[in-house]
């Protein structure tokens, strides 16, 4: 079996007999950073030594590497595998070989007037989660050949859809939008487990709480429903002023001044006061694992992965123990299958779960089998 997920911008496959980790080249990105650097380097005599002087434009290069790009969605198609990709608000899906040395692609559709969320594939059908841009996000059906229906519109945000297994119907987490006086989202509702039936475009309510969100709902091949569970909006970072950022305020002053005055002799000097800096090429940093937001949950990791440990968790992950994986059981009551998860997928009788740092195999007694370390793997989803 062949586990297949998206980390860092990257998709990568895990052969779990063969205990081989493989990239799969991302030809739509490959490509769209190739066409920036060619073009940053015919700009390049602009940006750098005397011609930046001549033409007053001392600035920093772009990396290449750090352009928001996103993917959002992986799925299997047949014998192929399937990827949405955002580039700068240009919504593309691509199908192509698991084969990382066939770097042949076919487009099934782009377009610069949506984007696309999560999707999931079963035979050549994709239930898909798309729209004008992140925030509107609704409910279709796209083939292969990326002919589509959209089945929902409204107000409201609608991801994760999944194709149900003993109906004609898509499982999605949905939520509502209040907006004030000007028309501004002013708050997201609580995100709920909703279900479409296809047969007559009707929508229902699975599953709803004020007081948590409910996210991935999955299905097994028995009908039973899974779901990410965490409190609404996610965990939020601690709030107060201790005695270690009364310590620290000298020090953050001194940095802020310091960090004015780079930037200032950047922009008029053409040169950084950091030693060995320039800003000509400099590379912009990768973003601290203490910055990181995920679907509402502000991420210590450092801080995270200690209480984790402490715990006893000899896999600890980034995740918060309230963002919980359930079981729904058929009397409506839930089952509590790991704590601090990231995502998941169905795979026959187990289930397999990332929690920002591994990947881990959970059969149905709780047996937990460590498969491989993966930071902030998504999309995982599986190849038999």
């Amino acid at each position: 079996m062949t586990i297949i997920y998206s980390a860092d911008n990257k998709i990568f496959s895990y052969d779990e007999n063969e205990k081989l980790l493989t990239e799969i080249p991302c030809g739509k990105i490959t490509k769209y950073r190739e066409t920036i650097r060619s073009i940053q380097q015919k700009k390049e005599w602009k940006t750098t030594g005397s011609g930046a002087t001549f033409m007053g434009m001392n600035a920093e290069m772009i990396d290449a590497d750090l352009l928001p790009v996103q993917i959002t969605g992986l799925g299997v198609c047949g014998d192929e595998l399937v990827y949405g990709v955002n580039l700068e608000g240009v919504g593309s899906v691509y199908h192509r070989s698991f084969d990382p040395s066939d770097d042949s692609e076919g487009l099934v559709r782009a377009s610069n007037e949506f984007v696309f969320g999560s999707f999931d594939c079963k035979g050549d059908q994709l239930a898909v989660s798309m729209g004008a841009n992140t925030n509107s996000l609704h409910i279709g059906v796209m083939d292969i050949k990326g002919r589509y229906n959209e089945y929902t519109d409204g107000d409201t945000i609608e991801e994760n859809p999944s194709w149900a297994t003993k109906k004609n119907g898509i499982y999605f987490s949905t939520a509502g939008y209040a907006r004030n006086q000007y028309g501004a989202v002013a708050a997201t509702g609580p995100r709920s487990v909703a279900y479409l039936n296809l047969d007559n475009s009707s929508m229902s309510e699975i599953v709803a709480d004020e007081a948590y969100d409910y996210l991935h709902p999955q299905e097994d091949k028995n009908g039973v429903l899974y779901y990410i569970r965490q409190p609404y909006g996610g965990e939020k970072p601690e709030s107060g002023i201790t005695f270690k950022d009364v310590l620290l305020f000298p020090v953050r002053i001194i940095k802020s001044i310091f960090g004015f005055l780079n930037v200032f002799s950047i922009l008029f000097g053409g040169e950084s006061l950091k030693s060995g800096g320039t800003a000509n090429g400099a590379k912009s940093k990768h973003r601290s694992e203490k910055d990181l937001i995920i679907e509402g949950n502000v991420i210590n990791a450092e801080k995270l992965d200690k209480i984790n440990e402490a715990d006893g968790d000899k896999m600890s992950g980034i995740m918060p123990a309230s963002r919980m994986l359930i079981k729904r059981l058929a009397d409506g009551s839930e089952e509590i299958i790991k704590k601090g998860v990231l995502d998941y997928a169905l795979c026959d009788k187990d289930v397999i779960i990332s929690n920002g740092r591994h990947i881990i195999r959970i059969s149905p007694d709780g047996t937990e089998t460590h498969i491989t370390k993966a930071k902030l793997a998504m999309n995982i989803t599986v190849k038999s």
